[in-house]
């Protein structure tokens, strides 16, 4: 499950972590959030984030390290310079998130949804998704904090335009 929010915009997207150097001429270790786990190495640009700081550096060549891709990046040259990025988010743009298929979504495009039932009550406002091993679940706050399986059976409609979510689940659950 993966549609387009019609504003789009700019607004940052984690896509992975930076771990340990690899090497001693600065590469790193990278631990990527997208699908192929390689896909990372395809942002040229990446805003490199801890806490409040944050600073723009280009990808100049990746390759598969195990579990992880490894990259070096442009004015990463030393095994120091590499380590000062270990545990750093690595952010894209959603604008430069490629548009999925019709009828797909991003899971970051549901948060600040309005979250309703098919009778139409309110369940509350997606605050984030949850990757769990049996499936994602969607967190709703409201009235009360929901927990809802975001997998088709629940999900009944997604209108990013008018701001909505619609899913098979009672007021009471």
């Amino acid at each position: 499950m993966t549609a387009r929010s019609a504003d789009g915009g700019g607004r940052p997207v984690v896509i992975g972590k930076v771990g340990a150097p690899f090497g001693v001429t600065g590469w790193v270790k990278v631990f990527s959030y997208t699908d192929p786990p390689q896909g990372i190495a395809n942002y040229r640009e990446w805003e490199i984030v801890r806490g409040t700081q944050s600073r723009r550096v280009k990808v100049l060549e990746s390759k598969r390290a195990g579990q992880a891709i490894a990259v070096r990046l442009e004015g990463i040259d030393t095994r120091e310079a590499a380590q000062l990025l270990t545990g750093t988010e690595v952010r894209v743009d959603r604008s430069d998130l490629p548009a999925p298929a019709p009828g797909e979504f991003y899971w970051l495009d549901l948060v600040g949804l309005d979250a309703v039932n098919r009778e139409g009550h309110a369940l509350g406002k997606v605050d984030g998704v949850l990757e769990l091993p049996a499936h994602p679940v969607l967190v709703l706050k409201g009235d009360r904090e929901r927990l809802v399986p975001l997998v088709p059976q629940r999900l009944v409609k997604v209108d990013l335009a008018a701001g909505t979510l619609t899913l098979d689940w009672h007021a009471d659950d």
